[in-house]
């Protein structure tokens, strides 16, 4: 499974206080690439405010160039696809037309959005009715639309893949988010119901704690562990010695622990599904974007070892 970068855990970096300079959007996938070790990017509209075709183009050349393409652009805000009238159901769909066709310059496989939408049949036909412009215009520039669940008519992971069988097509999807799946009764269950219609998953992540070290023996035990170590043991030769060194320098520490929620059983649930495609780390904490986002890469790895295994 590839590891990419949701853009908007680096946000330190694109908008820092003081006087440090920012990182422009173009230098993005060289800085995902080659400072944190991830091949594939998420990008926000907000980040391409004013942005021209030829800065859409760069961006994707400098992708490109780096082994790191962007792969989503996502609408930064919910779009009003199931309001009443008709100047604002106007606006999302035309909204959402821009960001197709953005995403097809950037070279993006998808596109996302949330929906502002009530939970009732009303506003369902509603968003079936406008989506389904959205979904013509994604199928003739090759571009998936990614639905990320959102409060009202797509919480609910069954009336949200509901809406994408009805509006139809091959290229509407989900866009599950791990931090989503935590505020439900059921985060494994959650990932399961939506994972299957997903061509990519926000692996979001918040705070670390370095593992505990290892459990020793204490007090008397550990004097009678070390005796019997001493009596027992025989010199290590010149070679093993050196063999024993090389191998303690290549042991892996162990993965810092994510303490918010346990990564384990949500990466469990979303390859249990047969999903193989993206998970875009998105870190969410505080500090330094750098250490939050290569401890996510380090526990998301060992997360994806674990549930192989």
């Amino acid at each position: 499974m590839l590891l990419t970068l949701n853009v908007n855990s680096i946000r330190d970096k694109l908008s820092p206080r003081g006087k440090k300079k920012p990182l422009e959007v173009v230098d993005v996938p060289h800085h995902a690439s080659q400072e944190l070790g991830l091949h594939g990017l998420t990008l926000h509209t907000g980040l391409l405010a004013g942005a021209t075709r030829q800065v859409l183009e760069q961006i994707r050349d400098r992708g490109d160039k780096t082994g790191c393409a962007c792969l989503v652009l996502t609408e930064t805000e919910p779009l009003g696809f199931g309001e009443a009238t008709d100047d604002a159901g106007e606006a999302a769909v035309g909204r959402m037309l821009k960001v197709v066709q953005a995403g097809s310059v950037l070279g993006c496989s998808s596109v996302a959005l949330s929906i502002k939408a009530r939970a009732d049949d009303v506003a369902f036909e509603r968003v079936v009715e406008r989506m389904k412009r959205v979904s013509e215009l994604a199928e003739r520039l090759e571009v998936n639309v990614l639905i990320a669940p959102h409060a009202g008519l797509t919480a609910d992971p069954d009336q949200c893949t509901a809406l994408i069988k009805k509006i139809g097509g091959f290229r509407v999807g989900t866009l599950p988010d791990f931090q989503t799946a935590i505020g439900t009764d059921d985060p494994a269950g959650y990932l399961r119901r939506l994972t299957p219609f997903a061509s990519a998953v926000n692996a979001t992540t918040v705070k670390f704690e370095d593992p505990p070290p290892e459990d020793e023996p204490a007090g008397d035990e550990k004097k009678a562990d070390e005796k019997a170590k001493d009596e027992s043991d025989e010199p290590l030769s010149g070679e093993e010695a050196l063999l024993a060194e090389l191998e303690s320098m290549f042991d892996e520490p162990p993965p810092p622990v994510h303490v918010t929620y346990d990564l384990e059983p949500l990466v469990g649930a979303v390859t249990a599904v047969g999903y193989d495609q993206t998970l875009a780390i998105d870190y969410r904490g505080t500090g330094d974007s750098t250490l939050g986002v290569t401890q996510s890469r380090d526990a998301l790895e060992a997360a994806l070892e674990a549930v192989a295994q």
